[in-house]
């Protein structure tokens, strides 16, 4: 390190406990400008003990910050000028966070602070004992705010706490913690009565367990092993229709959902027909549910506050703000993302390596019927630090710290031999 920039001695201190501190926030939105005054707090704090890295942060994470930033410049051409600023400047912090916990923090590190974080949320809101209502009868919600919150965050809380337990690099009072957690968090997925999230539970669950047979296998067998799951997709695309026709008699025949997906395909029709008003950039960031056009969408869907309301499909919600090129600014950090993690996972594959390609993978099965893509939203800000840490990965895994080989005793000269001669 060259003389003069050595660091002080508040930027030795860490900062996994201030990121666990923006995952449990963001893992409790009932507490409202609460939760949100902590995201910013410690944001800030992490930025300040990291200040030396901030402008190469910034610059490097310049791909993962063109959405937002798009979104906040929409304000030139949106409906409502004045929303379109407001939440598109609370999605650029949200992208900032994101980068921050993905490059100032290692790997291993944002999983630790993904266990300690979503623990602390989970455990407060079972103790809670908040409940609200499903289809199936009253569930526990906790701090969340909704039964399908709850169950997406004990999600994170799962995986995390597989790939914690599994990780040879954490204590061993750390590892015991994270398989007792196994426990509370399989049942908040289970009560959540959230079919997505029991689906989404067994594909992580599956998805890590075949990460774990091909870390046994050498850099051939997992290039095989790919090259094969890849080519059987190839066909799964092809019979994807049909598929979807299957999926939508179970979920009428089977899980008793209507034959709208519970007024969805409504809302997909509504933004269909709002996207091809302005298919290029979009009518403004927010600029539609909390503005006139929302209105009238609100109501039929029995609705008052936009804020919390959307299409239920990232893309089409992405298209109705911010057109084809809010769309392309959202998957290009992806397809990057895809192919970074396919070489990782060849190269070597270990617990966090895991536990980032499964939670990707996981929140993506969701942009086609749910929102991951907001102002202060955890899978918003888990997919931006898990692309921002999959980006600056080098492919070798981490090597362990070798054994120090034992010291060999160093034989002193007698007192006969330092003397000098007279």
């Amino acid at each position: 390190m060259p003389a003069g920039s050595e660091p002080f001695g508040f930027e030795r201190l860490p900062v996994t406990g201030l990121a666990a501190a923006i995952i449990a926030a963001l893992a409790a939105p009932a507490l409202g400008p609460a939760a949100t005054v902590v995201q910013l707090a410690c944001l800030a704090a992490i930025l300040s003990l990291r200040w030396r890295r901030v402008p190469r942060l910034l610059l490097a994470g310049l791909p993962l910050l063109a959405l937002a930033l798009f979104a906040a410049a929409s304000v030139l051409w949106s409906d409502v000028p004045a929303i379109s600023l407001r939440y598109g400047l609370q999605l650029v912090v949200t992208a900032v966070m994101g980068v921050a916990l993905g490059r100032l923090l290692t790997l291993r590190e944002l999983v630790l602070a993904v266990f300690i974080g979503t623990t602390i949320a989970c455990l407060a809101g079972l103790a809670s004992g908040r409940g609200g209502m499903s289809e199936g009868g009253p569930v526990l919600i906790g701090l969340a705010g909704s039964k399908n919150q709850i169950s997406y965050f004990a999600l994170f809380w799962l995986g995390s706490s597989l790939c914690v337990m599994a990780s040879s690099a954490d204590r061993p009072l750390t590892r015991i913690a994270a398989a007792l957690a196994l426990v509370p968090a399989a049942f908040l997925i289970v009560q959540g009565d959230s079919a997505t999230a029991l689906v989404s539970a067994v594909v992580l669950a599956g998805l890590l367990g075949l990460l774990a047979l091909a870390a046994l296998l050498g850099r051939g067998g997992r290039l095989f092993a790919l090259v094969a799951a890849a080519l059987l997709a190839i066909p799964a695309a092809v019979a994807l229709p049909q598929i979807e026709r299957e999926i939508s008699i179970i979920q009428t025949d089977v899980l008793g959902k209507d034959q709208r997906l519970t007024g969805r395909t409504l809302l997909w029709e509504e933004a269909d027909s709002l996207i091809r008003q302005a298919p290029v950039v979009g009518h403004g960031y927010k600029a539609i549910w909390l503005g006139p056009k929302g209105k009238g969408l609100l109501a039929r869907n029995g609705q008052t506050d936009g804020r919390a309301f959307h299409f239920h499909d990232t893309f089409r919600e992405l298209l109705a703000d911010l057109g084809i090129i809010g769309l392309v600014l959202f998957l290009l950090p992806l397809a990057y993302a895809a192919l970074r993690s396919v070489l990782l996972l060849v190269a070597a594959i270990d617990a966090p390596r895991a536990f980032a390609v499964a939670t990707l993978f996981i929140i993506l099965l969701r942009v086609r019927t749910e929102l991951v893509v907001g102002p202060f939203l955890m899978e918003t800000v888990l997919l931006t630090a898990l692309v921002a840490a999959l980006a600056a990965l080098p492919l070798a895994a981490p090597q362990a710290a070798p054994a120090l080989a034992p010291r060999r005793p160093v034989r002193r000269p007698s007192s006969k031999s330092q003397r000098t001669p007279a």
